[in-house]
């Protein structure tokens, strides 16, 4: 699921080939994913009252996968841009991407299935919160289990609800590799807007015909496509020296556009906010994309900016690498735990439940950390491996100067 952009600058996590800001933005998209499912939904309070108005603030915390979407499309995009003239341009991408995503995705996998064969839904209404209505075991293994998701209108089991974002990605790394491939930077450019402008279409299409089926919106890669092709735009712009110093100098527009933006999410936060809000399903995501892609653009050509700092922060750098293993492990862990101990599923609304999702919270972190120390480094090491090849051909696109991209 990660990767890196580098221009040099020191690590604070070690590796000299990163540009923390990104692992900040991850930090910053994975602590927004896990503020919504462990405090934002949970949380049952009295309306009219403080806890109830910040619990409305963090409507938007949701987004944080669209976050994810954005910086999953700059990276992979950059990844792709730069190889593009490679020898082997699908091997070599395809096996890092396997070591990288699959080998815990499987381990997801594997936890859940144990459990659903020890019957813990015998052991009476709580356990089925974690295990029930999950789609069939081929889609979480083929990576279709959002297709399944729209079609049922359901996330399905709560220990694997999350992993249709990983299917969306999945699905979008079939696509995008053979359109940098085959195309040149005008019509891959002319191909990114159309499906940026396509995707708000299709979501309103869909509506029209389901305005009900609003797991369908959510999941599905062609209706999330513009959070991911926003990335990949800004990597080909970044990739564009006249582009590149463009964006850099216009500090106005950047002012005039985030100030628009943040007025927008304002109104979405008052006016919508659910996923299952008409705005939010029709245009809210792309506005919600445009907003992250601006930020991210904004970090990456401003290096000495309070916000570029303050995304190189060492606990937030931290954070964002141990996001993969942080989202698949998070809800499984807070459903078990409220299960076993409240014989309900998660409950925010005392001191008692607080103290339950705290220590989930602390078990996601402990098994996270524990992942990617001895499971997902060595295997990113195996799939570094793997390098693009050249054979004295000229790569088709430059990348900016000073700067290098990595696979996480």
């Amino acid at each position: 699921m990660r990767s890196s952009l580098s221009g040099g600058l020191p690590s604070t996590l070690g590796d000299c080939n990163r540009i923390r800001e990104l692992d900040g933005l991850r930090g910053v998209a994975i602590g927004m994913v896990l503020l919504c499912h462990f405090f934002q939904i949970p949380l049952a309070v009295p309306p009219a009252t403080a806890l109830s108005y910040a619990q409305a603030a963090a409507r938007l915390s949701w987004s944080g996968v669209d976050l994810f979407f954005v910086l999953s499309g700059f990276l992979i995009g950059g990844i792709l841009l730069d190889s593009r003239a490679s020898t082997n341009y699908y091997s070599a991408f395809y096996r890092r991407r396997f070591f990288r995503i699959v080998p815990i995705y499987l381990v997801t996998l594997l936890l859940t299935g144990a459990l659903i064969s020890l019957e813990l839904r015998s052991a009476g209404e709580p356990f089925k919160w974690l295990t029930m209505e999950g789609a069939p075991w081929y889609a979480y293994l083929t990576l279709t289990q959002n297709f399944w998701m729209a079609h049922a209108v359901s996330f399905g089991s709560n220990g694997l609800g999350m992993t249709w974002s990983l299917a969306v990605e999945e699905q979008f790394y079939l696509m995008v590799p053979l359109y940098i491939r085959a195309l040149s930077r005008r019509w891959l450019t002319c191909a990114l807007v159309i499906g940026i402008c396509g995707a708000p279409v299709l979501r309103i299409l869909v509506l029209q015909f389901r305005s009900d089926n609003w797991v369908g919106t959510y999941t599905m890669m062609f209706c999330r496509s513009d959070a991911l092709l926003f990335g990949v735009l800004a990597a080909v712009l970044l990739r564009n020296e006249r582009w590149r110093e463009r964006i850099r100098s216009a500090r106005l527009t950047f002012s005039v556009l985030v100030l628009i933006l943040l007025l927008g999410l304002a109104f979405l936060t008052l006016q919508a906010g659910g996923l299952k809000s008409s705005l939010i399903k029709s245009v809210g995501f792309t506005w919600i994309a445009i907003f992250y892609v601006t930020i991210l653009l904004f970090v990456l050509t401003r290096p000495e900016s309070v916000l570029t700092k303050a995304l190189r922060m060492r606990w937030l750098c931290w954070l964002g690498t141990l996001a993969y293993g942080l989202y698949l492990f998070h809800t499984g862990i807070q459903f078990l735990l409220f299960g076993i101990i409240f014989r309900h599923g998660p409950l925010l609304n005392s001191i008692p439940t607080l103290l339950v999702t705290l220590a989930a919270i602390a078990l996601t972190f402990l098994l996270a950390a524990l992942s990617w120390r001895y499971f997902e480094q060595p295997l990113i090491r195996m799939g570094r491996q793997s390098n693009f090849e050249f054979g004295g051909a000229e790569t088709l696109e430059t990348p900016p100067a000073g700067v290098r991209l990595v696979y996480r």
